[in-house]
């Protein structure tokens, strides 16, 4: 229910329905999946953020403006005056304020604040506050945290110790100069408000229930084994970790520094010398706003493909953790899509649609098995090289079944 945000300009097409930046913030509040956004001046990054303070009851939102004499631990502090005469220090007169119980922390402009401003932005986006060497919890069962900014070239300060800690703390990173909003949209934007000031709305009596949502969402996860996604998550943490150096499979992952230089010229403009595999951390979110995508589609009247609908939101959801995360080589990125990382997302989820296409059937076939509770054996001819992860994974899942 984002109301001032006008964008229509669409992300993706999931099961026949149209994912537009509303439903991905959507996605991220109901995932509780940090969600920063990167753009450029005037792009209406903040409106958005703004806006999703209005999923959330009044007061249970938090508003804070990057600047770098910023201490948040006087956001949820305050002077107990009854205390002033007993107390034996300082710290005995304060106390906590109703702002630890926010759901939401929407921190603008975050490239602006220093470095020691920022570590504190980050601990309030991993859910709690550090007040005197006591840590607090924030928003009870639920807390999320969205930022803007921008951390190209723009800024003096080397972006790469700032994009390290953002890609531990933020989960979904978008870029929205690549989803401006259409013509259309900024006539409708311009013909109803010329006010070119962040407008901050009210909570409405039929607004989403983020939380419950949230809760729905943890508790299918929990308690349903998604087989497909499970396989294709497995692929981008594992399948993508296998490269040909010296015409040996090799990991990736071991090849640390050496990694993209040392795989094999024939191979260097594959995916093997473009991406690397994804965390276990990335592969959770991945899975979380797959989940999230997948509701928001169906509630507008997308229909899961049996065949590939579970492989069309991870593949999309894998794009939007992944594309700014750090898992591409930039200089091929730059080479062969003129730096757009979403081409370079969009060329790798194709290939790797090929190589699901390719063992569609064997697929589907150890799926079935698994889902009769059948062991698997014997299955490492049909499933060599990147697709040697699968007979493990399938043998835990048919534990998990």
């Amino acid at each position: 229910m984002v109301r001032v945000y006008r964008n229509s300009t669409e992300l993706m097409n999931l099961h026949g329905a149209p994912i537009y930046m509303a439903d991905m913030l959507n996605a991220c509040l109901r995932g509780r999946l940090n969600l920063f956004l990167q753009g450029d001046t005037g792009s209406g990054k903040t409106q958005l953020a703004a806006d999703a303070m209005s999923y959330f009851p009044e007061g249970k939102s938090l508003f804070i403006l990057g600047r770098n004499d910023m201490d948040t631990r006087e956001l949820f502090q305050q002077i107990n005056l009854e205390k002033l005469k007993t107390a034996k220090s300082s710290s005995e007169i304060k106390e906590l304020t109703d702002k630890i119980d926010a759901n939401l922390i929407v921190v603008d402009e975050l490239p602006n604040c220093l470095p020691a401003v920022r570590a504190q932005v980050f601990n309030l986006f991993d859910g709690y506050i550090e007040i005197s060497g006591r840590k607090y919890n924030i928003g009870k069962d639920y807390s999320v945290g969205i930022a803007t900014g921008n951390i190209g070239q723009k800024f003096t300060e080397s972006s790469n110790e700032l994009g390290r800690a953002l890609k531990d703390r933020m989960h979904v990173i978008i870029d929205t100069d690549y989803f401006k909003p259409t013509s259309a949209d900024t006539l409708e934007i311009l013909s109803g408000n010329t006010n070119p000031r962040v407008e901050f709305t009210q909570e409405e009596a039929n607004s989403v229930n983020i939380i419950k949502s949230y809760k729905q969402l943890e508790s299918e996860l929990k308690k349903q084994i998604h087989f497909e996604k499970m396989l294709v998550v497995n692929y981008l943490i594992h399948g993508l970790d296998i490269c040909h150096v010296g015409g040996v499979l090799t990991s990736k992952t071991k090849l640390k520094e050496s990694w993209p230089n040392k795989v094999d010229s024939n191979q260097q403009g594959s995916d093997e010398a473009l991406v690397l595999p994804v965390s276990i951390r990335a592969a959770k979110s991945i899975m979380r706003l797959s989940t999230a995508l997948d509701e928001i589609a169906k509630s507008k009247g997308g229909k899961i493909d049996a065949d590939f609908g579970d492989f069309d939101s991870m593949m999309q959801a894998y794009k939007f953790v992944s594309a700014y995360s750090g898992v591409l080589n930039d200089a091929l990125v730059q080479e062969k899509y003129n730096g757009d990382k979403y081409s370079a997302m969009d060329a790798l989820i194709e290939a790797t649609k090929g190589e699901f296409e390719r063992q569609k059937e064997n697929l589907a076939r150890m799926v079935e098995m698994v889902k009769k509770g059948k062991k698997i054996k014997g299955i490492s001819d049909e499933f060599q090289g990147r697709w040697s992860f699968v007979e493990g994974t399938l043998e835990g899942l048919v534990k998990q079944s």
